[in-house]
């Protein structure tokens, strides 16, 4: 009778577990809270068409079980002017992507280890004491830097967060703070990111925005977050991420407290600030419905890596991985018969400890051949745009068209 295969982890092995990652997140924080001359982490981009370029990205959790590889190899674009959705199921490595680029990741445990994350902004310039400069007409000067995000010192995030890349969180309660007005909590945005704000100043702008996602300025400005409605607190989430006009937003489940009007109502808001900022937007959601709606192009991710990309005519109009047609098919459509069970698709996540050197989506597959037992598959491109991470397909058939 052979030995079962151990579930569990003895004293020593936690105790070595934990030695290790000491020794990396020692390092990793003390490179994270450096000092280090803006030369460090000026880059450029590799296509210019890009605000966004996340390349070979890294972001893992080191737990006294092992490593969580939460975000293993992750490479995408945000064109500009462009809004690329990003899917798939919970625990995939959608969030931790985006707070990646936010540079939220809560440490220690939680550590970007590799990849860079490429962010083209538009600042203000600077002299050599920090401050912001004026032209000869008392207006500020603006510049365009090319920022590596992921080597980027925490004392310097601050030159993007918040101004150039804001995020539209999951849980808005959580997100304000409870002991301050919605008012002074919209206001502090322009007092942050705007040189010379005055009280007034920031109070129209608060205004401004709080009409614009829907609310009656009068109502709320001198409401706390606990008088307001769920939906409502979303709306003044959304209102606080557009007041600072950000190049690219991040939206992580943006309509996940509304009732289905709103959403609506909240998904053409955020279309037409899109182009009103001549910026991006990032779009992270589980509705595939949103996605057709939004996307321009549209990112599939399953077990903290990229299975599929393209454009949302590609993905939807010719899937091509069986993870990302398994997606398609869960989907619940007018046309589903009385009686039909809705597609489900069988199987679990691999445990992100102890990932296989193989496909991970090889014990879910229906198209599950010999070759997928061994490496990972590489990307492969069938099209100028779309990508596929599959055995089912490889480099002569993508040249062939």
């Amino acid at each position: 009778m052979s030995e079962k295969k151990k579930s569990y982890l003895t004293g020593k092995e936690i105790r070595a577990i934990a030695k290790e990652n000491a020794k990396i997140i020692k390092r990793l924080e003390a490179y994270k809270n450096r000092k280090a001359e803006e030369a460090e982490f000026l880059t450029q981009m590799h296509d210019d068409a890009n605000i966004l370029e996340i390349d070979d990205l890294h972001t893992f959790f080191f737990t006294e079980q092992g490593v969580v590889k939460a975000v293993n190899g992750v490479s995408y674009s945000v064109p500009k002017n462009a809004v690329v959705g990003v899917v798939g199921e919970s625990g995939c490595g959608k969030s931790v992507t985006s707070m990646s680029v936010m540079r939220l990741i809560q440490g220690p445990a939680g550590q970007i280890v590799d990849g860079s994350i490429r962010f083209k902004s538009h600042e203000y310039k600077r002299d050599a004491k920090g401050e912001p400069v004026k032209d000869e007409n008392g207006n500020y000067e603006m510049e365009d830097k090319v920022y590596d995000i992921a080597k980027m010192p925490i004392s310097e995030i601050h030159r993007i967060r918040g101004k150039q890349v804001a995020m539209i969180f999951q849980e808005p309660m959580t997100s304000l703070n409870p002991v301050f007005t919605i008012g002074q909590q919209l206001d502090e945005v322009t007092f942050i990111h705007t040189p010379g704000a005055t009280k007034e100043m920031a109070k129209a702008k608060s205004e401004e925005m709080l009409r614009l996602v829907g609310i009656i300025p009068e109502n709320v400005y001198n409401a706390f977050p606990h008088e307001l409605s769920g939906g409502m607190r979303q709306r003044v989430m959304i209102a606080m991420a557009l007041a600072a006009e950000p190049r690219l937003i991040i939206a992580d489940e943006p309509t996940t407290a509304l009732d289905v009007t709103i959403q609506a109502q909240i998904l053409d808001l955020l279309q037409d600030i899109k182009n009103k900022i001549d910026g991006s937007i990032l779009l992270i959601t589980h509705d595939l419905g949103v996605i057709a709606e939004m996307a321009d192009f549209v990112v599939v991710m399953y077990a903290g890596k990229v299975i599929e990309q393209g454009t949302v005519y590609e993905i939807f109009q010719n899937p091509m991985h069986p993870y990302t047609v398994g997606l398609q098919k869960s989907k619940p459509t007018m046309t589903l018969d009385d009686g039909v069970e809705l597609y489900n698709i069988p199987g679990n996540v691999p445990n992100p400890i102890n990932m296989p050197d193989h496909c991970y989506f090889k014990e879910r597959c229906a198209k599950c051949t010999a070759k997928c037992s061994g490496e990972y598959p590489g990307m492969i491109q069938v099209s100028p745009t779309h990508y596929v991470a599959c055995h089912l397909y490889n480099e002569e058939d993508s040249n062939n068209g």
